[in-house]
């Protein structure tokens, strides 16, 4: 796995609006935002960077979140899947997402890095649909490609 100093954010100046760096706190028992990039913050309708997953969300949607990071980090292996939600205004969105485990040792995962990409429905465009948002509480979440998460 490689670190995160492996990362040389000049050398992916274009993606960083489209990534996230999510701690990994007491093992997995908890996930914190440690940094999260604009295009995510446009798309979700709000900041979350230096937030815990479970200050953001509940029920499913939590218990998805902590699976698929629970899984980068038991494994040790990247983990891509595509989430339909409906934002506040409800226009349809698909995120596709892709999260991989860095270590500083090559056996403990304290960091996940995450990128993730929008497909807009209903004729929205990204960046064009001011005033959707992402409501935690009762977004609908369907997962539709759950890949490389071993058995």
């Amino acid at each position: 796995m490689p670190r995160r100093r492996d990362i040389d954010p000049t050398e992916i100046a274009s993606l960083l609006p489209h990534l996230q760096l999510i701690d990994v706190v007491d093992g997995g028992a908890r996930y914190r935002y440690r940094l999260v990039g604009t295009s995510l913050v446009e798309a979700f309708g709000g900041e979350y960077t230096g937030k815990y997953l479970d200050e953001l969300f509940t029920g499913e949607r939590l218990a998805n979140a902590r699976r698929v990071y629970g899984a980068a980090v038991e494994h040790r292996l990247p983990v891509f899947l595509r989430n339909r939600y409906n934002t506040t205004l409800d226009v349809e969105m698909i995120a596709n997402r892709l999260y991989m485990p860095l270590s500083p040792d090559g056996r403990a995962v304290t960091l996940i890095l995450g990128a993730l990409t929008f497909e807009w429905g209903h004729g929205a465009i990204a960046g064009m649909w001011s005033g959707a948002s992402l409501d935690p509480a009762n977004a609908r979440l369907e997962v539709i490609e759950d890949e490389a998460i071993p058995a």
